[in-house]
């Protein structure tokens, strides 16, 4: 799989890992990235905390569920902290 990358506002989240088990994201922006884990494509609300990594911080092929500690998690979002940020993702 191909990495892709997208730039993110702290407006809303942007599914970043679609039904995957693990997932590989690196934040590239000095503004912190902000992942959160669900268990649907449903979307995720704007206010639902995360877990928070600042520049060139990530995880590589990190099982979903380590993530979240929920056995159904499959969906991975990212979302900026503060003002904009530039987030280079691969999930499998």
């Amino acid at each position: 799989m191909a990495l892709a990358s997208t730039e993110l506002t702290p407006s809303s989240y942007v599914l970043i890992g679609n039904n995957v088990t693990t997932i590989t994201f690196q934040c590239q922006s000095s503004t912190p990235v902000v992942i959160a884990i669900a268990t649907t494509s449903a979307g995720i609300a704007t206010s639902t905390e995360g877990m928070i990594y600042n520049r060139f911080e990530g995880e590589m092929k990190k099982t979903v569920t380590d993530l979240s500690h929920d056995a159904g998690a499959a969906y991975v979002y990212a979302k900026a902290l503060t003002s904009t940020s530039k987030i280079v993702y691969e999930g499998a």
